[in-house]
Order: structure tokens, then sequence, then C-alpha cells
């Protein structure tokens, strides 16, 4: 079982009071930063809401009733991804497809869905940006249990054929990360690689982009206040790659969060050499997009 660090709960309980603060909704790249803390810390059982819903394989598999309380939840459910490969990414459509319409999943909320993968394990995850905590937790792959029938609506009696209404563009929603080299804010060639060939043409396919958000981090290595500005100058290079391929500037806004959200914490670690290299996913940048297409 991990070290529990409890700092990495204290970081994402920091920004998500700030959130609340601002009152302001999280963005979903916050989001995914506070599901990570949360998942790896196994200390924040506050990251599920009081009314978590788990999906009714879960409850199976876990032996919990419909209406367990959100600490029971948060220790049966974080175990399954105790996996050094944990990732958080936002769900895909063919993950909402394999899943289904399952009992305790609002499929119809805006509430956003992530995928959590660790290992052989994905858990379907439901989060609530404004109250800042889990709404629903499933897993991908299990059998349905207890199948719901599906409701089909009448069709209304036939008339007159009408103008099909125009369709609504889809929204665009990228969420895109690369890591950095230790104490460097200078992209690497794969993460300029991956920016020309993952983001670049989304943005410039799409006719406006709502927002676009830089976050930067750094590892928990050196001052705090050497990191900040090091997360903030590796959000600003992103920002000004992004410039040069077209995308406008007053578009874009950069955040450094520094050493505050690590996805990492290398507690076993003791040579310096092995732990810059165990650190690495947290000296990161995150790009959020938001566009019409």
């Amino acid at each position: 079982m991990r070290t529990l660090i409890v700092t990495i709960a204290c970081a994402g309980a920091l920004h998500a009071g700030l959130a609340l603060a601002q009152r302001r909704p999280a963005t979903e790249a916050e989001a995914m930063s506070y599901i990570t803390s949360a998942f790896i810390s196994q200390a924040d059982p506050g990251a599920m809401s009081p009314g978590v819903a788990l999906g009714p394989e879960l409850e199976k598999a876990l032996g919990l009733p419909p209406g367990t309380d959100r600490v029971r939840v948060y220790r049966a459910v974080v175990p399954l991804a105790e996996d050094p490969r944990l990732e958080v990414r936002r769900a895909v459509p063919a993950d909402v497809t394999a899943y289904g319409q399952r009992r305790g999943l609002a499929a119809d909320s805006p509430h956003p869905l992530f995928t959590v993968e660790a290992g052989k394990v994905r858990l379907l995850v439901q989060y609530d940006l404004q109250a800042l905590n889990i709404v629903f937790v499933g897993q991908l792959g299990l059998p349905d249990p207890d199948p719901r029938p599906v409701v089909v609506k009448a069709e209304p009696p036939a008339t007159a054929p009408s103008a099909p209404a125009p369709k609504k563009p889809a929204l665009v929603n990228v969420a895109w990360t690369a890591e950095f080299s230790y104490g460097s804010a200078q992209l690497t060639p794969e993460a300029l690689a991956r920016l020309d060939g993952e983001i670049v043409p989304k943005l410039v396919e799409s006719k406006d982009i709502r927002y676009l958000h830089v976050y930067g981090h750094s590892d928990r290595l050196g001052p705090a206040d050497y990191n900040r500005r090091l997360s903030e100058q590796r959000a600003e290079a992103v920002r000004a790659y992004l410039v040069s391929k077209g995308v406008d500037a007053d578009k874009i806004e950069v955040f450094g969060y520094g050493q505050t959200l690590p996805v990492k914490s290398c507690a076993e670690q003791k040579k310096r050499s092995a732990l810059i290299e165990c650190l690495a996913p947290n000296r990161r940048i995150v790009v959020e997009v938001q566009a019409t297409p």
C-alpha cells in the first residue's frame, strides 16, 4: 500500500477551497488534479459527495449496499486504483457507451465524466465542478447485474414534414498533458511533436475558442517560490508556442501551481537521481481547451 502523503490531500483541498471562496466552479483540468490527489493520497474521503452513488457492478463487487456513507465508499474504491500507472483523463464517448445507462449514473447530468485508469482497472467517475466532489463511481469492464429497461417514448402522430432543426455545434473539449525536464521550462522535442499532432490541428479546425487554459506544475525539489515561477514559465512556454502557430494570444490564460498539485509523491526514493526521475510526472503542463468547431 502506498505511504499516505497528507500534503497531497491538503494541496487538493486548498485549491478546492480557493475555488469555493471565489464562487466559481472548478475547471475540468482542476477536477482531474483533485481526483488524482484523492486517489493517490488515500486520505481524502471528503473528495466524495455525501450522496455519492456507486454503479450496481461496484456495489456487488465491493459488497456495499446503496446509500453507503462516503467514507466507506472512499475506503473501498480507492484501493482498486492502487497502481503507479494511475492516470485521470476526460472520459471518451467509447467509455460512456461501453458503460451504458446504469443505475446511479445520471447520463444527462451537466457533471462531466472522467476515466481513472490504474493498470487493468478503469473507473468511470462523475465529478460535480461546483461542489468539488465525486458524485458517481462505476467500473468499466464489469457487467451490469441490475440492467434497467430502456424506456422508449411513443412516436407522435405523423404530420406534414417540416424542416429539420439546425444542429447545435458540438464542443471540442481537449485536456492534454506533457512533462518537462528537471529544472527546465523548455518544451522537449517529444512535447512539441505531440502539440503539433494533438492540439494545434484541433485549434486550427475550430472556429471559436471559448477558452484555452494552460496550467504549469513543478516537482517539490527546491524552494516553493522558485517552483511557482518555474511552473509559470512552463505554462508561458506553451502559450508562446501556440501563439506562434496562429492561436489568438488573448484567448489563452496561463496559471502556475508550482509544487502544490503533485500526482506522485516518491517518498520511497532516497537517492536524488532516482527521486528526480520518479518525480517527472509532477513537472508537467496541462492544456485545457473548450471550443466550437
